[in-house]
């Protein structure tokens, strides 16, 4: 029954409407719509009909509509009418992606609207948009919009984002839109700047902070911070002012106020220093600071402040060596940027350690082989002698002569083999015949490991080994003829000593300035008054990436001598004639070469690390000696602190 009586109605709404309808010129169809105390549900069912969308009717939405039009309209300009009808009866249309709600307007904001099927939204469709404010604050110009966005629909700033949330029919967005644009845009604000005279920018801002507040953001909020600001330009004792004529012109008024000459002339002050050297940076200080002032009074570009050629202005400092701090005196805008260079300068410096090892390897071999006689008449009133000597090999024939006559036995050579024979009969004549052979060989490894931690660009120097004394002077007779010998001497510092400048640069790399000398006493040398010394040098400045092990250079050195003594004609007979030579021969080795690996630590961290790992290794020294010597190993390392404690474990072990 409810069906056919709804299609009644419709049927009835056609039959009135028809006659209304005609079609438009050329493609496009057009309709005009006259209802008088219609249903509004007809209404939205003869819209359906017309534009092809789809509808859901709420249930409240009820009531007569009255619709009067004379001009034909298309699709387009059908659903807007609609849309402006709802809205004259308190509904609206929110649509979505199948179909077309009809609600209540008060319940519309809650909804989202989907505007895909649209080729343009409809001017009375109700939609929400943001609003992006430029210049002016978003807050602010809520209480002014507010009366403008419809009961039902929506208004609100964002802060964070200096925006505006509105939601209401397309048409009073628009509007709405175009006041912001009137009301957002940018005032007449400009950028001045001011050189001050006599003031330094730093103070001259926190004055004026506390003398504008309301311009400056102290009391008026982030909006006046935004729209007047005093920037200082430390560099060259400048303001920057921002803001309209009437900020500027007050600003400008105080500064012209404040920007006067120091009462006392200059003020002191006390900088305490953390790593550079007091006495040092003063040197630095006075050099940059004397060119300055020489440049123009105080240097209004460099400096920071002061007028070129102004005579009152003045720079002293001074270095207190005790506390490692600086009194500093002066114009503000100099002890400014005097303080500036304090701060760059007043850094920790960087620290190397320079790891060194320095190998020498050598290997002696030496072999000696010679036959001596001699014989002797005692008989008559001389004694007739007859022997070979070689002075290469073991004994002489002196040695021999005086064991013959003496009847005592010839004390054999140091090493090797010594053979001997001899006879002395009733008559005097006495004979022998030495033979001697000699096989010698050495080799030594010599290793020294060396290591130094200094800082950056700062010259270091380690040295291991004894202190020798040498003989200067000797004397046995003064000058009245009495006797009073004595002898000076000069002690001097033999073994190993590295010498080393790093410097580290921008990009890790280390530049080393080296001279590293070995020295050692040589063993006794024939015929030698006093000690010598063999020493080996270098002086070289080297490349080095962090970490890196370069080798500094080397000496090889390959030294064979052979010597050879022989009695003429005899020593060349075919193997007789070895009984008439004496053969002597020794070949020396040596390789020695030096190594250098630097490490930069920038920390504590750096340091800590580079100790304990040399604490370590002392340790597994430790460990090592006790186990040769059948002693306990201790379970646990102790802390590297215990070193310093007069119970120290590790010494305790």
């Amino acid at each position: 029954m409810y069906n056919h009586k709804t299609n009644l109605l419709r049927a009835i709404a056609l039959l009135i409407l028809l006659p209304m309808m005609s079609l438009a010129h050329g493609q496009e169809e057009t309709w005009r719509l006259n209802l008088k105390d219609a249903d509004i549900r007809a209404f939205v069912t003869q819209v359906a009909d017309i534009t092809g969308y789809s509808f859901v009717v709420d249930p409240r939405v009820k009531g007569k509509v009255t619709v009067l039009s004379s001009a034909p309209m298309n699709k387009d300009e059908i659903y807007d009418l609609f849309l402006a009808v709802l809205n004259v009866h308190g509904f609206t249309a929110i649509p979505g992606e199948e179909v077309i709600k009809i609600v209540q307007q008060v319940d519309a904001k809650q909804s989202a609207e989907i505007l895909d099927r649209f080729p343009e939204t409809p001017s009375e469709q109700l939609i929400t948009r943001v609003i992006q404010i430029d210049n002016a604050n978003a807050l602010e110009l809520v209480p002014i919009l507010r009366p403008l966005v419809a009961k039902y629909g929506h208004l609100a700033g964002v802060a964070a984002a200096n925006a505006l949330i509105v939601s209401d029919h397309r048409s009073n967005i628009e509007r709405i839109e175009q006041i912001v644009r009137e009301l957002d845009s940018p005032s007449k604000y400009e950028v001045e700047v001011i050189q001050l005279r006599e003031a330094w920018v730093g103070d001259m801002v926190t004055l004026l902070q506390e003398l504008a507040p309301d311009e400056l953001g102290k009391a008026g909020g982030e909006n006046a911070a935004r729209k007047y600001s005093v920037t200082a330009d430390e560099r060259s004792n400048r303001l920057i002012l921002r803001g309209d004529e009437t900020f500027r012109e007050k600003m400008r008024e105080l500064i012209r106020k404040l920007d006067q000459p120091s009462a006392t002339g200059g003020t002191t002050k006390v900088i305490r220093l953390k790593h550079a050297d007091a006495k040092n940076l003063t040197e630095i200080l006075k050099g940059v600071m004397g060119e300055v002032l020489k440049e123009g009074g105080s240097g209004s570009g460099g400096a920071g402040g002061g007028t070129a050629g102004n005579p009152n202005n003045n720079f002293s400092v001074f270095a207190d060596e005790g506390l490692n701090a600086l009194v500093v005196r002066g114009d503000p805008s100099l002890m400014q940027e005097a303080e500036q260079i304090v701060a760059q300068l007043d850094l920790r410096r960087a620290q190397v350690m320079i790891e060194a090892a320095i190998v020498e390897i050598s290997d002696e071999l030496g072999q000696d082989l010679g036959v001596q006689f001699a014989a002797g008449d005692e008989s008559g009133e001389s004694t007739p002698v007859v022997g070979t000597n070689f002075g290469n090999v073991g004994r002489s024939l002196g040695d021999v002569l005086t064991a013959i006559l003496t009847e005592s036995a010839i004390t054999p050579a140091t090493g090797g083999i010594t053979i001997g024979a001899g006879e002395r009969d009733e008559d005097g004549l006495s004979w022998g015949i030495l033979l001697q052979a000699l096989s010698t060989s050495s080799a030594a490894n010599l290793l020294s490991t060396p290591s130094i931690i200094t800082l950056d660009n700062q010259e270091s120097e380690i040295t291991v080994g004894q202190n020798v004394p040498f003989r200067t002077g000797q004397t046995a007779v003064t000058g009245d003829g009495l006797s009073n010998p004595f002898t000076t001497i000069e002690r001097r510092d033999v073994g190993l000593t590295l010498k080393v400048t790093p410097t580290i640069s921008a990009d890790g790399l280390v530049r080393l300035v080296v001279e590293q000398t070995t020295e050692s006493v040589a063993d006794s040398i024939e015929n030698a008054s006093d000690i010598v010394t063999n020493k080996r040098e270098i002086k070289t400045t080297v490349l080095a990436d962090d970490g890196e092990t370069i080798v500094l250079g080397g000496l090889t050195r390959d030294d064979l001598q052979v010597t050879k003594s022989k009695v003429p004609l005899l020593g060349d007979i075919p193997v007789l004639g070895r009984l008439f030579s004496s053969e002597s021969q020794s070949r020396i080795k040596r390789n020695l070469l030096v190594f250098l690996r630097p490490k930069i630590m920038l920390g504590k961290a750096d340091a800590v690390a580079a100790t304990d790992e040399k604490y370590k290794a002392l340790w597994e020294v430790n460990l090592n000696v006790r186990e040769k010597l059948g002693l306990p190993s201790a379970e646990e390392r102790p802390a590297i602190d215990d070193l310093f404690d007069s119970g120290s474990e590790m010494r305790a072990q």
